[in-house]
C-alpha cells in the first residue's frame, strides 16, 4: 500500500469509529464521595445483599445510529461516572429508545396554468419530517453502609 492509502486509512479509520460509537453524555444528579476503584454492577435491588444507601441517578444516552449495538457502551459510561462519584455499586435500569426531537420542513411551489381566459394556480406542498432518537441507560448508584 502506498503512502497516500496509508494516510487516507488513517484519517478515515477514527471518523468511522467515532459514527459508530456516538457521542454519549452522562448526567447524574445526586451526592458524591471520595473516587472509588471497583464499582459492583446489579441488574435488580433484591440482588444487593448488603445494607446500603442511594446515592442518586445516573443516565447515560447516545445517538440512535442504526445497527448498532450501544447497550454495553452506555454500561460502561454508567460504570466510570459510578467510579467517579464514589459508588459501591450501581443497579442498572432499563435500556431505553426515545425520541428527543423532531424536525419537520414544508416546501411549497405553485403552478398557473391559463384557462379558458382564467388563470388557475394550483398549489403543491411536500413536507419532510425526522426525529432524533437517543438510546439510555439508567442507574441508581449506591454506597454500602457500614454493618
Amino acid at each position: 500500500m502506498g503512502y497516500c492509502g496509508r494516510m487516507l486509512r488513517l484519517r478515515i479509520v477514527p471518523v468511522l469509529a467515532l459514527l459508530v460509537s456516538g457521542c454519549v453524555s452522562v448526567d447524574y444528579v445526586g451526592k458524591t464521595y471520595a473516587p472509588t476503584t471497583t464499582v459492583e454492577l446489579f441488574m435488580s435491588a433484591d440482588d444487593v445483599e448488603r445494607p446500603y444507601e442511594v446515592m442518586g441517578e445516573v443516565r447515560a444516552q447516545v445517538d440512535t445510529i442504526p445497527f448498532s449495538n450501544p447497550g454495553q457502551q452506555l454500561q460502561q459510561k454508567l460504570l466510570e461516572e459510578a467510579r467517579a462519584k464514589g459508588a459501591d455499586a450501581i443497579i442498572l435500569g432499563q435500556l431505553a429508545d426515545r425520541q428527543v426531537g423532531s424536525t419537520s420542513n414544508t416546501t411549497g411551489q405553485a403552478k398557473s396554468k391559463w384557462h379558458k381566459g382564467k388563470k388557475k394556480t394550483q398549489y403543491v406542498e411536500t413536507t419532510t419530517s425526522s426525529t432524533d432518537d437517543v438510546t439510555e441507560l439508567r442507574g441508581t448508584l449506591i454506597r454500602y453502609r457500614a454493618e
